[in-house]
């Protein structure tokens, strides 16, 4: 069963997780989540989970819309996002990370295979430096909680 979840409660750092293919109108409800985020005109983190292969599938139609919308949303973005972190499934890890998310976007970038790896990125390069406060362990199980939920969802 197909999901975007978008977590909020550990601002400035924003947490979406997608399981399952998504469709053009998914994608698109994406981008107005990214311009509510950046209409708040306040510096943000982004991490975001694909649990599994399909999640990773841009819908047609989708590759000309989200260029369109980063070019016109490339400045701001550029100057609210502190950082970005990409978590992948490991069978896709190698071909992923090839992309080069950072200079795509135009902030601190990276793409990891686990959570826990994506987290002390976060930490370290992004928080620390700018003394913000950061609970892991508190992401992490907000994380496993929604993946559990959608696991759950899926098998019904």
């Amino acid at each position: 069963m197909p999901m975007i979840h978008h977590e909020l409660s550990h601002w400035p750092l924003v947490i979406s997780i997608a399981a399952g293919p998504s469709t053009l109108a998914d994608m698109e409800a994406f981008t107005r989540e990214w311009d509510r985020w950046l209409a708040r005109g306040e510096p943000f983190a982004s991490l975001r989970v694909f649990a599994d292969q399909a999640s990773l599938v841009h819908p047609e139609g989708s590759a000309q819309k989200a260029r369109q919308w980063l070019q016109d949303k490339s400045q701001t973005i550029r100057a609210q996002v502190i950082g970005m972190a990409n978590v992948v499934p490991a069978s896709d890890y190698e071909r992923m990370r090839k992309m080069n998310v950072e200079k795509l976007f135009g902030v601190p970038a990276d793409t990891f295979q686990d959570v826990p790896s994506a987290l002390s990125w976060l930490r370290e390069r992004v928080f620390a430096p700018r003394k913000l406060p950061f609970d892991e362990q508190a992401v992490a199980a907000g994380i496993e909680a929604v993946l559990a939920t959608a696991a759950k969802r899926g098998r019904a």
